[in-house]
């Protein structure tokens, strides 16, 4: 949890130590709004008192303050941090020949904390692999996020 609150200025990082949820899978920092702690379908607001500011800083320690370095990944919407973590990214597009060239007056950051769900897929794999073929169906596995995904599985063959 530390790679991540160590982006965040000091105040703010006490704040969410003092509120962690146990197993927490969201961060969100939106500009004058208060920063919520998610965990599954339960949120937790802290209040504090997100600048403009605040998030440019938050974004400047992200991109190593190089913003231009990380302009593509900012504008395909989401930087991914060391750990496999992501941080969602929330301004006025600037489009150019139907595309996003740059994101301004970035109000939000969404961070998406990565971790590990051991067998998880065990169900699953009774429905993906083809034991008679040897070899794995072709399978789209569609569910809303941070819900189940096991019992949610259409085969195609």
């Amino acid at each position: 949890m530390d790679e991540i609150l160590n982006f965040f200025p000091e105040e703010m990082q006490q704040k969410i130590k003092q509120n962690l949820l146990e197993n927490l899978e969201e961060i969100r920092i939106r500009t004058n709004k208060p920063i919520i702690l998610k965990n599954g379908q339960a949120e937790k607001q802290i209040p504090f008192s997100v600048t403009p500011d605040t998030v440019l800083q938050i974004l400047q320690k992200i991109c190593e303050n190089s913003i231009y370095s990380y302009q593509n990944q900012i504008c395909n919407g989401f930087i991914t941090l060391k750990g496999g973590h992501r941080v969602g990214i929330t301004g006025n597009a600037v489009m150019k020949e139907g595309q996003v060239i740059n994101l301004s007056y970035i109000s939000s950051l969404n961070f998406r904390i990565a971790r590990q769900v051991f067998n998880c897929s065990t169900q699953a794999l009774n429905y993906i692999l083809n034991p008679y073929g040897n070899d794995i169906y072709t399978t789209l596995i569609v569910s809303p996020p941070g819900c189940r995904k096991d019992y949610v599985i259409k085969r195609f063959n």
